[in-house]
């Protein structure tokens, strides 16, 4: 398994309170006791702490199991959607000490 497999599977294992085993290629998020709020909740925290953006279109519906999702398609999007993304910077967010407040007009 790669380093980003491993680091996925640690995350979602974390973040769902589940055991690492439990994740297989097959098994559907939904029977981790995942919803689609938990599911954008694991995609953030990926990026979060792989320190990447991944982008939305990432994660179409093209490799659903049952209309559901798996952590084996879950699992692909990311490895996929990081192989071309551009590692995120914090830097370029604006901040209060360098955005310009506006000043009231009399």
């Amino acid at each position: 398994m790669s380093e980003i497999a491993e680091k996925v599977k640690a995350i979602v294992a974390r973040d769902l309170d589940v055991a690492t085993w439990m994740l297989t290629s097959d098994v559907t998020l939904t029977k981790l006791g995942a919803d689609s709020l938990d599911a954008i909740g694991l995609i953030m925290a990926v990026e979060r702490e792989l320190g990447c953006r991944i982008p939305h279109d990432s994660f179409r519906v093209t490799n659903r199991h049952e209309g559901e999702w798996t952590f084996g398609a879950f699992l692909s999007a990311v490895e996929s959607a990081i192989n071309g993304v551009q590692p995120f910077r914090r830097e370029t967010f604006p901040t209060q000490s360098n955005t310009p407040r506006p000043r009231a007009v009399a």
